[in-house]
C-alpha cells in the first residue's frame, strides 16, 4: 500500500472512531441516564438496621429493567441499574429484600452451617413482600422499615 494511501485510510478510521465515540456518549449520561432518577434509603428490622443483603426494585413494566443495591451496616442502600450508583428506571417497582450472613469459613464443615436470616423470609419474593415504590424524576428516597 503507498504511503498516501495509508494515511488516507488511517485518517478515516480515525474519524469512524470518533464518531462512534461522540454517537455513544448519551448512552453514558453521568450519574443517571435519560429517564432515570437516584433511589436510595435504609431498611429496617424491628426498628434497627438491616446490616447485610440486598435490596432489588423489580420493575412491573413488561419493558422494565431490575436495580439493585447492597445494604451497608447502618441499613442504607443505593441502588443501580448498570452502573454503580445510577439509579433506577422511572416507574413502578415491586421490592424484595434479601438479608443473609453467610459464615465465612476457613474449613470445610462436616455439616452445612446455613446462613443467620436478618429478616424475615417473606420479603424475598415479590408476590410475598408487599413492598412497592415508585420512582419518579428527582432524588428518590424509600425507607422499608420490615415487620414479622
Amino acid at each position: 500500500m503507498k504511503r498516501s494511501t495509508a494515511k488516507a485510510v488511517a485518517g478515516h478510521l480515525a474519524r469512524l472512531v470518533i464518531m462512534a465515540s461522540v454517537s455513544l456518549a448519551p448512552l453514558a449520561c453521568g450519574s443517571t441516564g435519560p429517564g432515570m432518577a437516584p433511589v436510595s434509603g435504609k431498611v429496617t428490622y424491628q426498628g434497627k438496621p438491616v446490616p447485610k443483603g440486598s435490596i432489588t426494585f423489580a420493575s412491573t413494566a413488561p419493558e422494565g429493567r431490575n436495580a439493585t443495591g447492597q445494604l451497608d451496616a447502618d441499613g442504607s442502600y443505593t441502588l443501580q441499574t448498570e452502573n454503580p450508583r445510577d439509579g433506577a428506571l422511572l416507574g413502578e417497582y415491586n421490592v424484595t429484600i434479601y438479608a443473609h450472613d453467610e459464615p465465612i469459613l476457613d474449613y470445610i464443615p462436616k455439616k452445612p452451617i446455613p446462613p443467620k436470616i436478618l429478616s424475615p423470609t417473606k420479603y424475598e419474593k415479590p408476590e410475598t413482600s408487599g413492598l412497592k415504590a415508585t420512582v419518579k424524576s428527582g432524588s428518590n428516597t424509600f425507607d422499608f422499615d420490615l415487620t414479622d
